[in-house]
């Protein structure tokens, strides 16, 4: 028997929120980006370079490029500057500070990596079981949010299965009276999951409502369901994270 351990993990639309931001990296002008998941390269993911805004000039897209198979895009004769540099998705964006120079110091690399989405998905065999969501209690507010916290039921979350790179929306549906759900044929892969979670009653809940899982169908996942709790992250952001679960 094996266990899951609770994740935590920020699923925001901006990777950058609540960061603590750092000293730009300097590269030359033509330089390349690479993209890894667990090892393998990431194609057909959107990259996109953009100036970083200076005093009221506004920001704005320089460029867009795709990963290759190498899962890498390189760029060319960029113009000395600041700018902003990442992965462009709705589920997992990424950025970091990067300052074009015409003689970038001998030790510096040409290349600029980043891990995506960088969190290690759910392996399960098929997309169906349960959502739960933290709960606030009749115990004062700070035991509530320190203590062993209690899960219930999320019905009427709004759950939006994609393609993981493309984004390509798969199917989408309301999680039922006991927060079950279940897509069905769902070929092996990586996906997202969109989780818009019901604003009906903010008071008895403990997390924000909307985040995104990702999700790696498996037909020989020791899982053969995947159940999620809620809870809240590092700024108040949607943190998922899945339950002790017995393998079947």
């Amino acid at each position: 028997m094996s266990t899951a351990i609770l994740l935590v993990i920020v699923t925001s639309q901006s990777s950058i929120a609540c960061s603590d931001s750092s000293l730009p990296t300097q590269i030359g002008r033509n330089f390349k980006v690479e993209v890894f998941d667990r090892g393998k390269p990431v194609e057909d993911l959107q990259i996109k370079l953009s100036t970083n805004s200076k005093g009221q000039e506004e920001s704005h897209t320089v460029l867009i490029l795709k990963t290759n198979a190498k899962g890498t895009a390189e760029f060319n004769s960029v113009k000395p500057r600041l700018y902003y540099l990442g992965i462009e998705h709705p589920a997992f964006p990424s950025s970091i500070e990067v300052k074009v120079v015409r003689r970038p110091p001998h030790k510096n690399s040409n290349t600029i990596t980043f891990q995506w989405p960088g969190w290690n998905p759910l392996s399960t065999q098929t997309v169906a079981g349960s959502l739960t969501g933290r709960a606030r209690t009749s115990r004062p507010a700070i035991v509530d949010m320190t203590s062993a916290p209690v899960y219930s039921a999320v019905p009427g979350a709004t759950l939006t299965l994609s393609k993981a790179v493309s984004g390509e929306v798969v199917s989408s549906q309301l999680t039922q009276k006991a927060g079950k759900f279940e897509f069905k044929s769902i070929p092996g892969g990586l996906y997202m999951l969109r989780v818009e979670t019901p604003v009906f009653n903010p008071v008895h809940w403990i997390y924000p409502t909307d985040g995104y899982v990702p999700i790696e169908v498996d037909p020989a996942s020791q899982f053969t369901s995947v159940d999620l709790e809620l809870d809240n992250a590092i700024c108040g952001e949607l943190a998922w994270g899945r339950p002790e679960e017995k393998p079947h």
